[in-house]
């Protein structure tokens, strides 16, 4: 029997006990296309066909919970109604186990972040005790591989509206992600034990984790999946950057430029006239950010576009 049989004897007999009118047999042939673009992903991924069938289904349900939680307060044809169908169609189940580790790495990397913040403080202010002071580049250490771990493998997994990232790139967001935040508590640690090297390592690796993130950002392709792509294609307002890729291009490359050149203003204050005005680098840098962001972002002679349907103006 092929792949398709099987897909078309699942839904017969599923819906056979359930009323036929307009609404279901939209429904059920809804359901079908589905159920044959996610076996074709699945074979494309190498599962065998009989196999992927039997994945597709299993990943959809129970047709009538499904069916029980569609239009129960949107009235069938609304764009409610319509993405709350393609929502529950689309679902991906979440892994127990991913929600088990992410939960445990969360509660670790929110208690690691507090030492050291407590901890900063506390030195920052003469009464921290000194093996805690000289524990917290250790502890900063671990936090930023607890959030690395979390990024990367969030990224790494499909949802309902995404595609995976691929491992190389969920890899490098992890790395950007556990480079700044050992970078940020190296500053912070900075306050309560000055010693040049924390406030160097630190500002290096966060802008190391900037120009990473940037750069990632940039090079990003669409995961969108396409139910979600048709779906916002009814009623999505584009900006700037969405029509024009060379403008996200270039305020990639203004954004490094400005807080590389922040970042070095910084830790050159902090090292000839100390924090107390070195901290306006910083703030001159988010200055010039924005107002690059909205110079590009919404130039004086934009105009707002929306898409329509492709009959929307035809008579």
């Amino acid at each position: 029997m092929t792949t398709t049989d099987n897909i078309h004897r699942y839904l017969d007999e599923a819906f056979a006990d359930i009323p036929r009118t307009p609404e279901t047999a939209d429904l059920k042939e809804e359901i079908r296309g589905n159920l044959q673009a996610r076996v074709a992903e699945l074979e494309a991924n190498g599962t065998t066909p009989e196999a992927a069938a039997a994945k597709a289904i299993t990943e959809l349900g129970d047709i009538h919970e499904l069916i029980d939680s569609i239009g129960e307060n949107e009235p069938a044809g609304s764009p409610g109604d319509t993405a709350a169908r393609l929502m529950a169609l689309n679902r991906v189940r979440v892994s127990p186990a991913y929600v088990v580790r992410t939960v445990l790495l969360a509660v670790l990397l929110a208690g690691g972040v507090t030492i050291v913040t407590v901890g900063s403080i506390l030195g920052g202010i003469g009464i921290a005790p000194a093996w805690l002071v000289y524990a917290l580049p250790v502890e900063a250490v671990l936090s930023g591989a607890f959030l690395g771990l979390i990024v990367g493998d969030t990224l790494g997994r499909e949802t309902s509206q995404h595609y995976p990232t691929s491992p190389g790139r969920a890899l490098g967001f992890g790395l950007a992600s556990f480079a700044g935040l050992i970078g940020l508590g190296f500053v912070a640690i900075w306050f309560a034990n000055p010693l040049l090297w924390l406030l160097l390592t630190g500002c290096v690796l966060a802008l190391a984790s900037l120009i990473a993130f940037i750069a990632l950002g940039v090079t990003q392709t669409n995961r969108m999946k396409p139910w979600v792509k048709q779906l916002n294609s009814t009623y999505l307002i584009e900006d700037r950057f969405s029509q024009d890729p060379a403008s996200a291009a270039r305020f990639g490359l203004y954004t490094v430029v400005i807080w590389v050149l922040a970042f070095a203003g910084f830790v050159v204050l902090s090292i000839v006239v100390g924090f107390v005005w070195s901290w306006l680098a910083l703030l001159a840098g988010l200055v010039v950010f924005f107002l690059v962001l909205a110079r590009m972002l919404f130039p004086a002679d934009s105009k707002v576009t929306t898409h329509k349907p492709a009959d929307s103006n035809k008579n």
